[in-house]
C-alpha cells in the first residue's frame, strides 16, 4: 500500500506533490530540495513561489522542556532559501516578500540555554530554559548572505543586505549594508 501511494505521488510530479502537501496542511513550496526537516508546520505560513534548497531545517517550537510557546513563522511570496538554512521560532519570525537567503544561515528568535539565572548555570545548555525571546522581522527584498546569523530582536527594513558571516542583533530602520561580528550598519543604501 505504501509503495503504491509513494508511486502515485511520484507520478503526480512537482505540481501534484505541492497539491498533496497543501491537502496534508503542510507548507507548500514552489521548489523543495532534499533532506529538509520541517517541524510545527501548523505554525508555518509560506507564500506563493517560495523555494527552499537542500538540508534546510525550519522549526516552530511549541514545547521545550517545561516551557510552552505559540510560535509563528511567515515566509513571504517569492522568497528563496538556499541550502542549509535553519529557522527556529518560539515567538515570531517574519521573512518578507522577495527575500534571498544564502546558504548556512541561522535565524532564531531565542537563545538556547539561559545563563543569566545562576540556578541554571550548572545545567547542561540543552536542559536550560530558552531565553532572550524576541520577535524577528526581515523586510521585503532583503538579501541575507552565506553564513549569516540573525538573532532575537533583529528588525531589518526592506532592502537591507546582510554580509556573509555577520552576526546580527540590531534594528535597521532604512535599507543598509550590515556586516561584522557583532554586526553594525556599514553603509546606508
Amino acid at each position: 500500500m505504501l509503495e503504491r501511494l509513494l508511486f502515485f505521488f511520484h507520478r503526480l510530479g512537482r505540481a501534484g506533490r505541492a497539491w498533496a502537501w497543501r491537502i496534508a496542511g503542510q507548507p507548500a513550496f514552489a521548489r523543495r530540495g532534499r533532506e529538509n526537516k520541517i517541524f510545527g508546520w501548523r505554525s508555518i505560513r509560506v507564500g506563493k513561489g517560495v523555494t527552499i534548497g537542500d538540508a534546510c531545517w525550519i522549526q516552530a517550537i511549541e514545547r521545550y522542556g517545561m516551557q510552552t510557546f505559540r510560535p509563528s513563522i511567515s515566509i513571504g511570496d517569492g522568497a528563496h532559501l538556499s541550502d542549509a538554512v535553519h529557522i527556529s521560532a518560539v515567538s515570531s519570525i517574519e521573512i518578507g516578500h522577495g527575500c534571498l537567503l544564502g546558504s548556512r544561515i541561522y535565524i532564531g528568535d531565542h537563545a538556547h540555554g539561559d545563563t543569566a539565572d545562576a540556578d541554571h548555570r550548572p545545567l547542561p545548555p540543552a536542559r536550560r530554559p530558552l531565553a532572550r525571546i524576541e520577535e524577528i522581522r526581515i523586510g521585503d527584498n532583503c538579501w541575507i548572505c552565506d553564513g549569516a546569523i540573525i538573532l532575537a530582536g533583529t528588525r531589518l527594513a526592506p532592502g537591507c543586505i546582510v554580509a556573509a558571516n555577520a552576526v546580527v542583533r540590531l534594528t535597521a530602520d532604512a535599507a543598509c549594508l550590515i556586516a561584522g561580528n557583532p554586526a553594525t550598519i556599514v553603509k546606508r543604501l
